[in-house]
């Protein structure tokens, strides 16, 4: 079965990291070529890629020497050209399916439309089908706009989760929509002793511990959220203490934030979450969108608590009690108190089963590859 990725997305994220997965399942289930076009300037992909390639020489891999950017529909519609060109790679290489590994409909959307030229079908990999304007995007409504012929080009979208799903019908999607659910290595995410834990990072005993993981970036994440929320009940100032593992461009902003509110807080660097989610009573996400978080899964899975946005994957996956009204820090605090209050903890047994069985690694490999089979 010869297919074809397509990713060029300057940055590796979350959904390159279920894209080299899948691919790799893919790669133990053919004997035939699987290529991979990816941007030069995603050096993490291109290593992790050429780390397969020395395991499965069936993996071909081409390095594209551009990248997406913003306003990359209105690009395309303007620089036809490069339609054309990549056309002819996609002729040189004439797989049977192209996968579009696109993180939003803007990225990648350049293989959608040389495949139609190349009359090659194609699907959208897609995590994120979400409005700029919900993403708060410069410009959100204008690209938006431009935007909305490139749910009418692909043959098919793999999604990855039902909400995800309507959404992409929403925003004029027709053609079949497969979902398939993100995974994590329920091996290595266990339910671990909550006192070693927070002992071994240096955490307060004698406090509620709340967690975010990931990048820090105000815009999409909102950690400064989870700030305000907490700094604006007396009751939880005084007993709950943040954690904030990751980087990114807002981590001297938060370090500011918290002092200035007078919040308990420890940031730290980049931690493996396996260490941190015992340590916590609830992971917190308060992100203004998401897909399918991956902490979310994880930290499920080690049988912890997570409070979150009422959206996304989110709404799919969370009891109604852990969901608060998105963009509003009164009701994340709202939210937060009644849970420390009720003091029930830990994931229904359903729930953390569901984890297990329908989003594990094995399980999420076994649905891409049988997928991707089955649209080629």
């Amino acid at each position: 079965m010869n297919v074809l990725f397509y990713d060029d997305s300057p940055i590796f994220g979350g959904h390159e990291v279920m894209t080299l997965l899948g691919v790799k399942k893919i790669l133990t289930n053919t004997t035939e070529p699987v290529h991979f076009f990816v941007s030069a300037a995603n050096t993490k992909l291109v290593a992790q890629l050429e780390a397969l390639a020395q395991q499965w020489p069936s993996l071909k891999i081409e390095l594209l020497p551009w990248h997406s950017s913003k306003l990359e529909a209105l690009r395309n519609r303007i620089l036809r050209k490069r339609i054309h060109n990549l056309a002819l790679r996609f002729d040189r290489a004439r797989p049977r399916l192209i996968i579009a590994v696109q993180g939003n409909i803007e990225h990648s959307s350049l293989a959608l439309l040389a495949a139609k030229k190349a009359g090659i079908p194609s699907t959208s990999y897609i995590p994120v089908p979400h409005t700029h304007k919900e993403m708060g995007a410069k410009f959100g409504p204008i690209r938006d706009l431009f935007c909305r012929y490139l749910f009418r080009v692909p043959d098919s979208f793999i999604t990855i989760t039902d909400e995800m799903a309507v959404m992409l019908k929403r925003r004029g999607a027709k053609c079949p929509i497969h979902i398939v659910y993100n995974g994590v290595d329920t091996m290595r995410f266990q339910p671990g002793n909550r006192n070693i834990a927070g002992e071994a990072l240096g955490l307060p005993k004698d406090r509620v511990i709340l967690g975010m993981v990931g990048r820090l970036e105000f815009k999409q994440k909102q950690q400064d959220l989870l700030a305000r929320a907490i700094a604006s009940k007396a009751s939880l100032r005084e007993n709950c203490h943040l954690v904030f593992a990751g980087d990114g461009p807002d981590r001297d902003n938060l370090e500011i934030l918290v002092k200035d509110l007078g919040v308990s807080a420890t940031l730290l660097p980049w931690t493996d979450p396996a260490d941190l989610y015992p340590a916590l009573n609830a992971l917190i996400i308060p992100s203004r969108y998401e897909g399918l978080p991956l902490v979310m899964l994880e930290a499920l899975a080690c049988r912890i608590a997570v409070l979150a946005s009422d959206r996304d994957g989110m709404k799919d996956i969370l009891p109604s009690a852990w969901r608060f009204e998105p963009n509003d820090s009164s009701a994340m605090a709202t939210a937060i108190e009644k849970f420390i209050k009720e003091g029930n903890e830990n994931p229904p047994d359903q729930l953390g089963n569901r984890i297990r069985e329908q989003m594990s690694l094995e399980t999420f490999g076994n649905s891409f590859s049988s997928t991707v089979f089955k649209l080629a």
